[in-house]
């Protein structure tokens, strides 16, 4: 499948790797910065309609391992190498979206011959804050859990985007990704974008995809529950959009469609008249089940 991939480089930490949702959240937030509110509201009424995706962040030349019905296999310590792997190299990712899983038996990733760049882990310690003054409390000392992305990473978009995604990518690098931009986490930049085949199988009849998508329509899929926070201009609000059941990356859907602005307005919105929306977004790549 032809797409454009828009190659991400870390300056900092991040607490998790970029997700389609959030990452699309700060990107809509941009627009309206950009762009105003009533555009914002304009672009979100037609979104679903216009064929734009955009994927998750995955080291270059890796993807998510797709969902597909799982093989038997006997043999304790391949049971677990199999089990614990999460992410396939585009040519093992066209093997098993043509056979299946039992590709996976004579995968090199299965093998320990081949592996993605793992994030480093990184613990930091920081002090607690007196909101009543803005300096340090007394006695407060925490530490966070954080990773940073070693290598390029890679998030991909199909269709033509709605607005200048370079550019919006890289006003959410420069802002930060995620949340403790103040604190140098989340920062990253667009070295390159470029056109490139994703691998697929050639007669799908089924896809995957590469975001986290709705329940709805899924076959194969592995449920998550998510409890997002407010961003944007509503920082500082009521800090948690209203939970909810999502597919993570992977998860395989019959139709290649799947599109659903689902609304998580707290039940105390952040303002009056407000609604939130998080967009759940098949990126289909085809598979054979």
């Amino acid at each position: 499948m032809r797409a454009t991939a828009y190659y991400l480089r870390f300056r900092g930490p991040v607490r998790e790797l970029p997700r389609a949702t959030t990452l699309l959240g700060h990107l809509l937030w941009w627009y309206r910065y950009t762009h105003g509110k009533e555009a914002l509201e304009g672009l979100l009424e037609k979104l679903p309609g216009t064929g734009f995706r955009l994927s998750s962040a995955f080291p270059e030349g890796w993807l998510p391992r797709p969902k597909l019905p799982p093989i038997q296999v006997e043999e304790t310590a391949l049971r677990k190498r199999l089990k614990a792997l999460t992410l396939l190299s585009f040519a093992t990712f066209q093997q098993v979206a043509e056979r299946g899983e039992e590709a996976l038996l004579e995968a090199p990733e299965v093998e320990g011959k081949l592996a993605p760049p793992a994030p480093r882990r990184l613990r930091r310690a920081r002090v607690g804050i007196d909101r009543a003054t803005g300096g340090a409390r007394q006695g407060i000392l925490f530490t966070q859990d954080l990773l940073f992305p070693t290598g390029r990473y890679a998030v991909y978009a199909l269709g033509e985007p709605p607005f200048d995604l370079r550019e919006g990518l890289r006003f959410v690098g420069e802002m930060g990704y995620g949340g403790l931009a103040s604190v140098g986490a989340g920062w990253f930049q667009v070295e390159e974008e470029a056109p490139l085949d994703l691998p697929e199988a050639k007669a799908p009849t089924a896809y995957a995809t590469l975001s986290p998508g709705p329940l709805e329509g899924a076959l194969f899929y592995e449920a998550e529950p998510y409890w997002g926070r407010l961003g944007g201009g509503y920082v500082g609000a009521r800090p948690f959009k209203r939970p909810y059941l999502r597919a993570k990356e992977g998860s395989v859907y019959r139709e290649p469609d799947g599109y659903l602005l689902l609304d998580v307005t707290p039940s105390e919105p952040p303002e009056g008249g407000v609604r939130v929306w998080e967009a759940l977004q098949v990126f289909p790549l085809g598979v054979k089940v």
